[in-house]
């Protein structure tokens, strides 16, 4: 039996849900993990400085894009992976790219599910994405490992020919 992407991510993020406690800002302190995972994705929706966003990342990080197909091992594949200066970017409306609807943190792991807002890449209108993005933490608060899950749209983009 052959499980779908959005699937699997559905199954992960509802066992995550069952064991692990849900990230709650009023009433409640953050702990250092919840603030800095809070801050990672703070930084990224705003995609303005690209050097802090790198600095979330331990030299010997490893990300993987399990949808695209891409994994990225060093924080040199990975700048290279993400950067931010390449290509004609602009959001389609004014606000942040992204937004973050859940996240769960257990133990020195983090899973955040969101969702990426329309933008303009080189031209062609790309968006909105779904994602889920599963994290590793080190004791010092930088990323080990990163795996995303995000529904890319059109799919066309996935299509070499």
């Amino acid at each position: 039996m052959r499980l779908y992407p959005k699937l699997v991510i559905t199954l992960l993020v509802a066992l995550c849900l069952t064991s692990c406690s849900t990230i709650t800002t009023s009433g409640s302190s953050l702990t250092r993990l919840e603030q800095r995972a809070k801050d990672y994705f703070t930084v990224y929706a705003a995609r303005q400085d690209f050097d802090r966003f790198m600095a979330f990342y331990a030299e010997t990080a490893s990300v993987n894009d399990v949808v695209y197909g891409f994994s990225a091992l060093g924080e040199t594949n990975i700048r290279a992976f993400f950067d931010w200066h390449r290509g004609q970017f602009s959001t389609v409306l004014p606000g942040p790219i992204l937004h973050v609807t859940r996240q769960v943190v257990s133990g020195d792991q983090v899973i955040t599910e969101g969702q990426f807002h329309q933008f303009k890449y080189n031209g062609q209108t790309l968006g909105p994405w779904e994602f889920v993005i599963w994290q590793q933490y080190s004791a010092q608060g930088l990323i080990l490992q990163q795996q995303d899950w995000i529904n890319y749209s059109p799919k066309k983009i996935l299509i070499t020919p």
